[in-house]
C-alpha cells in the first residue's frame, strides 16, 4: 500500500501549495520514493537540512519567493492507491446569527 504525506506551504504573498511525497510499502527496504510539487515552482534556493525542500527547492510562482520548512501550515497523510489531493481553498463560513433578546 502506498502512502502519500502532503506538507501545506503559504507564501508570505499567500499563495498555498504543497509538496507532496509518495512512499511504497516497501520504502525503507528499498528507498523507493517520489516527491513532486503542486502550486510551486522548483526555483527556490533552500539549502538547509530538510531533504525534502532541499531536493524540491520549492518557490512561490506568484512572487518568485523562496520557501523554507518556516512556511509550513500543515500536513496530512492519506493511505492508499485511490486518495486523490485537492487543495481547498477553505470557504468562509456564515457568521452565526445572534439570538435576538425577546
Amino acid at each position: 500500500m502506498k502512502t502519500r504525506i502532503f506538507t501545506y506551504i503559504e507564501c508570505s504573498c499567500g499563495h498555498r501549495g504543497a509538496l507532496i511525497e509518495t512512499i511504497g510499502a516497501n520504502a525503507f527496504r528499498t528507498g523507493a520514493r517520489h516527491a513532486w510539487v503542486r502550486g510551486l515552482t522548483h526555483a527556490g534556493v533552500y539549502d538547509g537540512a530538510d531533504s525534502l525542500f532541499a531536493e524540491l527547492k520549492p518557490g512561490c510562482p506568484t512572487c518568485s519567493q523562496s520557501l523554507g520548512p518556516a512556511d509550513v501550515v500543515g500536513r496530512s497523510e492519506l493511505q492508499g492507491i485511490d486518495e486523490v489531493m485537492r487543495l481547498a481553498h477553505e470557504p468562509r463560513l456564515p457568521e452565526p446569527a445572534l439570538a435576538a433578546d425577546v
